[in-house]
């Protein structure tokens, strides 16, 4: 069953059994793209955690007008923040991250500028802005979570570590860090947090370089804000690898809802 995400109509003011209209564009998506028809049913969601079941009764080129059959809660986000600070890629490889990422449960995404992030990514426009929203919106709605990733302005790396939030777990993935594996990062941290009298979901902040990696300089840095950097391994993986691996894994070791 198709999803979509409303944010022009207050769903919240609507009981089942009322109807609503569909926002022109998406109404243009459900009609003209998809060839939704009368009396199928749709799924819509607006960012509060809760999902519509409705059934179209309504539909021709003045409009789309749903009845909403059911309200219930949507699936659950999982039990670990996720913040990704992803250093800076060529478009592709990054929107492939947004998309990726959101699927595996990313909170929040961090643009981050870099020491070797490539020259003019920093300016990226509202229009970029707006497609990067745009694909972590379907991805949204594609995989089935209820509440849409937040996505962050571009910010140099001093300042994405100035902002760690207090009590987070912040890890740096390094290709010359060979000591301290990210499973044992994680397995140490499930330890400490289960044994903490805790009330919020536990934060994990990671950092991934761009495709020329991390400096030492920047990882040092690092260091002195209290990120652990942590070795995925023996392979040298690209960007986008690294950052979905150790989402995967973070949810893994600390999302009790998996």
């Amino acid at each position: 069953m198709h999803r979509f995400f409303v944010d022009e109509a207050d769903l919240h003011a609507i009981q089942p059994g009322e109807s609503v209209a569909l926002p022109d564009k998406l109404a243009h998506q459900v009609r003209d793209v998809l060839h939704i028809n009368i009396g199928e049913q749709i799924i819509l969601f607006d960012n509060s955690g809760e999902e519509f079941l409705c059934s179209i009764t309504h539909s021709n080129r003045a409009g789309i007008e749903v009845n909403i059959e059911e309200r219930r809660s949507g699936k659950k986000e999982p039990a670990v923040r996720i913040i990704l600070c992803q250093g800076l890629l060529k478009s592709a490889r990054f929107e492939f991250i947004l998309e990726k990422g959101t699927e595996l449960g990313v909170t929040s995404f961090v643009p981050t500028l870099c020491r070797r992030s490539m020259a003019g990514l920093e300016e990226a426009g509202p229009k970029k802005l707006q497609r990067w929203e745009r694909i972590i919106q379907e991805a949204t709605e594609q995989c089935g979570r209820s509440r849409i990733p937040d996505l962050q302005a571009i910010r140099p790396l001093m300042h994405t570590l100035n902002d760690i939030p207090a009590g987070a777990l912040a890890i740096m993935p390094w290709e010359e860090e060979h000591a301290q594996s990210l499973y044992e990062t994680l397995h140490n941290a499930r330890q400490d947090w289960s044994q903490s009298p805790h009330q919020e979901p536990m934060t994990v902040v990671i950092f991934i370089g761009p495709e020329g990696g991390l400096t030492a300089d920047e990882v040092d840095l690092a260091k002195r804000h209290g990120v652990r950097i942590v070795t995925l391994g023996s392979r040298i993986l690209r960007a986008e690898t690294a950052a979905l691996m150790t989402v995967a894994n973070v949810i893994y070791e600390l999302d009790a809802q998996a």
